[in-house]
């Protein structure tokens, strides 16, 4: 009996001693997201966006150290910055430990769409995709205060993300994947719908 009772103890022992490390392991597998400054130095923003993006998915948020545009994604005629060439520029400097790297400045940015050659955009992601792009140049307007434009830069930063873990828009005008339509309409998302949480796919590392 006494035999048993060691065992017994040495098991529970051992059971509580890995409990530990067993969860600091999963919390170390969420997929890596990076957040890639563009001309952007407002670290307290950037700090929001990192708490925020962490508790509205289940990701780990690496901020990178700020870089400028590239050359040739400077559309001259409108002095703003293509966001369709920032995206594969972001692409091809993403590294193997990210599933996705998002673009943040303050710049203006565009990209072709609905007949437009050079139509200004919030941000732009593609379903799927593993690079996006967000500009707070069209949050500031109507913005009464700096708090805020960061709300408003969240709900696009994880719109876009949405569109690259295969997000759609969505027809719900409070979800996060509602199409903004060249309107203003960041100030009632409330988060996702259900529809769209069901569909969510977030690669995770092998």
């Amino acid at each position: 009996m006494m035999r048993i009772l060691v065992v017994t103890g040495l098991a529970v022992s051992l059971l509580l001693s890995c409990k530990e490390p067993y969860s600091k392991t999963k919390e170390e597998a969420k997929p890596v997201i990076l957040l890639q400054p563009l001309a952007f130095t407002d670290t307290a923003t950037l700090s929001f966006l990192k708490d925020s993006i962490e508790k509205f998915y289940p990701v780990s948020i690496v901020i990178a150290e700020p870089k400028q545009f590239p050359a040739n994604t400077y559309y001259k005629p409108r002095n703003r910055y293509r966001a369709d060439s920032t995206i594969k520029w972001l692409k091809e400097i993403k590294p193997d430990s990210a599933i996705t790297i998002v673009g943040l400045t303050k710049e203006d940015i565009s990209t072709s769409k609905s007949g437009y050659v050079d139509f200004g955009v919030m941000g732009l992601g593609y379903k799927p995709g593993n690079a996006c792009v967000v500009s707070t140049w069209r949050l500031k307007k109507t913005a009464k205060s700096a708090q805020q434009i960061r709300e408003r830069l969240f709900k696009v930063v994880v719109h876009e993300m949405g569109h690259n873990f295969w997000l759609d828009h969505c027809a719900d005008q409070q979800c996060t994947m509602v199409d903004a339509e060249a309107k203003m309409k960041l100030d009632e998302i409330t988060g996702l719908c259900n529809s769209c949480k069901q569909k969510l796919k977030i690669k995770r590392p092998a």
